[in-house]
C-alpha cells in the first residue's frame, strides 16, 4: 500500500514524457499529411488526406485527454503544473489548426494552391520535427537546456512563415480580382499561420522551462 501511495505522489516521468512523445509523433504525422494535401491537385486524393488528418486530430484529442487526466490525478508533475497544461494545450492546438486548414481546403475547393502555402506547410513540418526532437530526448525538465538549438530553429521557422504570410497577403489583395477566391485563400492562409504560431509557442514554453531551471 505504501508503494502505491509513493507511486501516486511521486510518479516521476513514467506517464508524462511517453505521452508527450506520443503527442509529438502525432503532430509530425499531421504536418506530413498537410504537406501532401497542399501539393495535391486531385480532389479525390485531397479528400483522402483530409480524412487521415481528421483521424490524426482525433488521436491527438485522446492523447491530450490522457495527459490532462494525468495532470489532474497526479500530485507531483515533471515540471510546473501550469507549464505542463500550457504545453499540452499548445501541442493540441497545432494539430487542431492543421485540421481546420484541411477542412477549409475541402469546403473551399481551391483548384491550385500558391507556392506560399506549400512553403508554409514545409515550415510547419520542420518546426514540428524540432518539437519531436526535443520531446524524444528529454527525460526530465533539466534536459531542455540541451536543446536550445532546436528552440532557436522553431522560432526561425515562425519568422520565415511570418514573412511569407505578410508578403503573400499583401500581393493577394493587390492581384486577386475575384473577391470570393481572395476570401478563401486568405482564410486558409490565416489558419496555417496560426498553426506555426502555436509551434513557436511550444518553443517558448521549452525556453521558459530552461530559464526556470537556471
Amino acid at each position: 500500500m505504501f508503494g502505491k501511495l509513493f507511486s501516486f505522489l511521486f510518479p516521476g516521468n513514467s506517464a508524462f514524457f511517453p505521452l508527450f512523445n506520443d503527442a509529438a509523433d502525432n503532430l509530425v504525422l499531421a504536418s506530413e499529411l498537410l504537406i501532401k494535401l497542399v501539393r495535391e491537385r486531385d480532389l479525390a486524393n485531397r479528400l483522402e488526406y483530409i480524412k487521415q488528418i481528421r483521424h490524426v486530430e482525433h488521436i491527438g484529442d485522446d492523447i491530450t485527454r490522457r495527459l490532462r487526466n494525468e495532470l489532474n490525478s497526479t500530485f507531483i508533475t515533471p515540471f510546473d503544473r501550469e507549464d505542463t497544461h500550457h504545453l499540452v494545450s499548445s501541442m493540441d492546438d497545432i494539430v487542431d489548426y492543421i485540421y481546420s486548414a484541411s477542412k477549409r481546403i475541402h469546403f473551399f475547393k481551391v483548384a491550385t494552391f500558391p507556392e506560399e502555402f506549400v512553403l508554409i506547410a514545409d515550415n510547419i513540418h520542420a518546426a514540428s520535427k524540432e518539437i519531436q526532437n526535443v520531446l524524444r530526448s528529454v527525460k526530465s525538465v533539466r534536459d531542455f537546456k540541451d536543446h536550445t538549438q532546436s528552440i532557436k530553429k522553431i522560432s526561425e521557422f515562425e519568422e520565415v512563415v511570418d514573412d511569407i504570410y505578410q508578403g503573400y497577403l499583401s500581393r493577394l489583395f493587390e492581384e486577386e480580382d475575384n473577391a470570393i477566391e481572395l476570401i478563401k485563400k486568405r482564410d486558409i492562409l490565416i489558419t496555417l499561420e496560426k498553426a506555426i504560431d502555436k509551434c513557436d509557442e511550444v518553443g517558448k514554453i521549452f525556453y521558459s522551462l530552461i530559464l526556470k531551471m537556471a
